[in-house]
């Protein structure tokens, strides 16, 4: 059976999940992986689907109360140039490294998800030195890895510029736009993917972004904490047992 039968649940799944709590790319890039493709190949797709995601929840998203374009202009710069250096360092990194890197910081992101932890009013003062780093470290980790930084970049809206989980979704949402393409434009030139897989992971990727999406702007921003939460939970354990122990 064609690869591409796998790829296209896989991909729905992937943006279902990372529209609502980030970290598809934990669950997705293993899973290519073990179809067999070489991990530049898994991680390029794994970007092909992000940008799926981002154009099937984008609009959802940036029609939301408390959508802070301003602050998503402003976080563009440092993400972009953590993703340049981010994605040119992955290139031939070894997949057992990469696990152990995935493994540590997850476990940290666990820590600010699952600790009782009340977002500051959103009168108070921004961090903002503090928030660019960062932006710098995330926009690193997501050019590099694509797995988790969703997450990890709602957390650090939410705890250090003060924004709800929903309104930090939007703004993420809306500031990965260009490292997403840049980094999968890294990926797949040193990738042989076909322009099959990758549109139809792209494709299947927006659709389940549309639909996750839409149900956690309806849930809101307690529903989208307690989904990362979990999601976070289920990285470190599919790491642990099956990457680790097994």
């Amino acid at each position: 059976m064609d690869v591409i039968f796998y790829l296209i649940p896989l991909s729905f799944i992937m943006g279902l999940v990372n529209s609502i709590a980030g970290g598809g790319g934990v669950l997705g890039v293993p899973a290519m992986l073990a179809l067999g493709m070489p991990p530049v190949n898994a991680l390029a797709l794994n970007r092909v689907s992000d940008l799926g995601n981002i154009v099937g929840s984008l609009k959802n998203y940036i029609n939301v109360e408390g959508f802070d374009k301003k602050l998503g202009l402003i976080a563009i710069p440092p993400i972009l140039i953590g993703a340049l250096v981010g994605a040119n360092f992955v290139v031939g990194l070894a997949e057992d490294v990469l696990n152990q890197v995935v493994l540590g910081a997850v476990l940290i992101g666990i820590v600010f998800l699952v600790l009782p932890f009340k977002p500051k009013k959103a009168d108070a003062d921004p961090k903002i030195v503090i928030g660019v780093i960062g932006l710098l470290a995330l926009g690193f980790w997501d050019g590099a890895f694509a797995m988790a930084g969703c997450t990890f970049g709602v957390l650090i809206f939410v705890m250090l510029f003060n924004k709800s989980y929903l309104s930090a979704k939007s703004i993420m949402t809306f500031a990965a736009i260009p490292e997403t393409i840049i980094s999968a434009s890294i990926l797949l030139m040193y990738s042989d993917v076909s322009i099959e897989h990758g549109v139809m992971m792209f494709i299947a990727g927006a659709l389940g972004a549309y639909i996750g999406s839409k149900y956690a702007i309806k849930k809101g921003s307690v529903f989208i904490r307690y989904a990362m939460a979990v999601m976070a939970c289920v990285m470190v354990l599919k790491i642990l047992i099956f990457d680790i122990i097994v």
